[in-house]
């Protein structure tokens, strides 16, 4: 693997491959492109194309009339009517029904009857597929000729003429002003024995039709290819056969941000010049305007070659990005990172060499105008409300990872005065003026261990680390309970402050619940605990239990179904720490069972055992397997949003096997089912 990332000719090749493919799909793809107006339409004659062949068409029916009228006004010289003849004949030529898929026939306005037409037998209607329209206005400064079929030469000779190359008139020649109405169309089939125009756009029709699908199947492979050698590149930028790690090369060597403007400037040019060129493509084979060889080899050449050059340029961009990250140089190869970070050191080195009470006040007061600031002119402006807001959330943050660590060098230090000489302060995201504290303190401890002369045993040290800390804990955790209940007792006129102790109470309540489980969670699992076993009703300690939980229990929308057996229930046991285990249970089931639904207590006896199962179905997925939801300090609910501390079903496993009993678990989909199985007393 390490070689191919290496192999400067792997390199190579998937560079000229890269560019290769790049080429091809912006070949396809322009041809597909240029397939889709064909595409679209339904049928040829819908084209844009087709409209436009037919308004030249058109025009060169206005054009015909235009000079029939010229000819029969009888006021050109013989230079002028020569001339004319000539554009007379040459339009005949391409309009005869031999020489053109063209049909048509022009009409007067006026009385509906037809002046010309190429049409000898069928009506238009017949011999197109849809008839369109036009309309234009005969010249006015003709004078009308208001003579016979057989007055002027001009006229009878023109007339034969055309009536022998398949053009035929009415032998009406329309007034000046008059307008006209021309009716023309194309066959629906049209074939090679007329190679005009129209010919010619029913083929290219076909041809795109059938090309379009190969093309974007071509298209789809190239860019696959493409992609293919682009991740290829990346995965394989920085590395260099025979050297170890990241290599940084030439382009590494200049800052980022240039180097990155400059690409980006190249790539915009090079879509510009690939817009410019394209519009001129489209333009032209839309409106037939081809500059020789020009349309074909801008097609084939210049665009597909301009994709390449985009593509080589953001690979280029790219490629030095990845090197840059895996060899994490980015900050430092960038200009305005380097110049930003000088800043922020200078700034930092000039703060930190004020004392603490002068950076205190520093911090507060820069707080405080600029929070003032932004509250000032937050009822204008939305985002200096919302910065306002970001700006408080800020300094929560702030104030809140200062107490974390402090609590750290408390515990720190409390854990060190307790004889744990192995305990070190985690000082790696502390603040400054913390950090060098923690380390003072680690440095401390680091000094006394030289005096111990032998270390705990590893598990014995474990579970007495867990009882030290939690008696640690009690004590200032008592005062902090017992504060709260004052404060809660005084008139607080704020109510931000009353829901401050409100969330004191609560916390410090939960936190003196988890400091017991963890206390007895020790106990238990060393088994140092006194267990005082005799005759004890299990049906009137569970119906106790119950009691205790109704209320809990119906604020979650928990209904509870008990199955009991007749009479009484005896078990051999220890009633308190049975009282534990049952009241772990309906704990579980009020923290994490599904709102809405039923809890099912069932109590058995036989074979000299009773058998206490307790049945809910879980809110959460439970994704784990049954035996590790009873370790410590796991939980079924993996985002740890509820109050749970992972402790209860260990405790109750542990109090269970105390008592000679045996605890159980089966989880099947959503539903848990937790089983107390103890020896049953006569």
């Amino acid at each position: 693997m390490k070689k191919m990332q290496g192999s400067s000719w792997g390199k190579l090749l998937a560079v000229l491959l890269l560019l290769v493919t790049a080429f091809g799909a912006g070949h396809f793809a322009l041809k597909s492109i240029l397939n889709l107006p064909y595409v679209a339409a339904e049928d040829w004659q819908e084209t844009s194309q087709f409209d436009r062949l037919l308004a030249e068409r058109q025009e060169q029916l206005a054009q015909l009339c235009q000079l029939d009228m010229e000819l029969m006004s009888g006021e050109l010289s013989f230079v002028q009517q020569e001339r004319k003849l000539r554009q007379y004949s040459q339009l005949m030529e391409g309009l005869r029904q031999e020489n053109t898929w063209f049909r048509w026939q022009v009409l007067s306005s006026s009385s509906a009857s037809i002046l010309y037409t190429n049409l000898e037998t069928q009506t238009l209607d017949q011999a197109v597929e849809a008839v369109r329209y036009a309309t234009f206005t005969a010249g006015e400064h003709l004078v009308q000729n208001s003579g016979a079929e057989g007055e002027g030469s001009v006229f009878i000779e023109l007339e034969e003429a055309d009536g022998e190359s398949g053009i035929y008139y009415a032998g009406i020649i329309p007034a000046a002003g008059e307008e006209l109405l021309i009716q023309c169309g194309v066959p629906a089939q049209v074939d090679e024995s007329v190679s005009d125009e129209f010919f010619a756009l029913w083929k290219e029709y076909g041809e795109n039709r059938a090309n379009f699908q190969p093309n974007m199947m071509q298209t789809l492979a190239c860019s696959l290819l493409c992609l293919g050698c682009f991740l290829y590149i990346l995965w394989t930028a920085g590395h260099k056969e025979g050297e170890e790690g990241i290599v940084l090369t030439w382009q590494e060597h200049i800052f980022f941000d240039l180097y990155l403007a400059f690409l980006i400037l190249a790539a915009l040019g090079l879509c510009f010049l690939g817009l410019n060129f394209g519009d001129y493509l489209v333009y032209s084979i839309i409106y037939g305007e081809n500059s020789g060889d020009l349309v074909p080899f801008m097609q084939e050449w210049i665009l597909p070659a301009l994709a390449a050059l985009l593509v080589g340029t953001i690979t280029l961009a790219a490629r030095t990005f990845a090197v840059r990250l895996k060899g994490r140089a980015l900050a430092r190869s960038t200009l305005l990172c380097r110049v930003l970070m000088w800043l922020w050191r200078v700034l930092r080195d000039f703060f930190q060499s004020l004392p603490v009470t002068w950076r205190a006040v520093g911090l507060f007061a820069g707080y405080a105008v600029v929070g003032g600031y932004l509250l000032l002119t937050a009822r204008y402006s939305a985002l200096a409300l919302g910065a306002w807001c970001l700006l408080n959330f800020a300094a929560l943050v702030f104030l809140g990872w200062w107490t974390v660590s402090l609590s750290k060098l408390r515990q720190g230090t409390k854990a060190i005065a307790a004889g744990d000489l192995e305990y070190r302060v985690d000082t790696g995201r502390m603040p400054r003026d913390l950090k060098i504290q923690g380390e003072d303190l680690n440095n401390i401890s680091l000094g006394l261990a030289g005096a111990v002369d032998e270390k705990m045993k590893s598990e014995r040290f474990k579970a007495e680390l867990i009882t030290n800390v939690s008696h640690d804990l009690k004590t200032p955790l008592t005062s902090i309970i017992n504060y709260v209940n004052l404060l809660k007792t005084t008139d607080q006129a704020d109510p931000t402050a009353r829901e401050y102790i409100e969330v004191l109470d609560r916390k410090s309540q939960r936190l003196k619940k988890l400091t017991e489980d963890l206390v007895e969670a020790s106990k238990a699992s060393t088994g140092v605990l006194s267990v005082n076993r005799e005759k004890i009703g299990m049906a009137q300690l569970l119906d106790q239990a119950m009691g205790e939980w109704e209320e809990r229990l119906r604020e979650r929308q928990l209904t509870v179904i008990t199955n009991l057996p007749e009479g009484e229930t005896w078990v051999y046991a220890d009633g308190r720490h049975l009282w534990r285990v049952i009241d772990n249970l309906l704990s579980n089931c009020a923290k994490y069972a599904m709102e809405g639904t039923r809890v099912y207590v069932d109590l058995t006896r036989g074979k000299g055992q009773v058998c206490l199962s307790v049945k809910n179905i879980s809110r959460e997925a439970l994704n784990i397997p049954a035996e590790r939801l009873m370790e410590r300090f796991v939980r079924g609910e993996e985002s740890r949003t509820t109050e749970g501390s992972g402790l209860g079903l260990s405790i109750a496993r542990s109090l269970t096997e105390l008592q000679g009993g045996q605890f159980d678990l089966a989880v099947d989909g959503d539903l848990f089912k937790a089983s107390v199985t103890l020896p049953q007393a006569n």
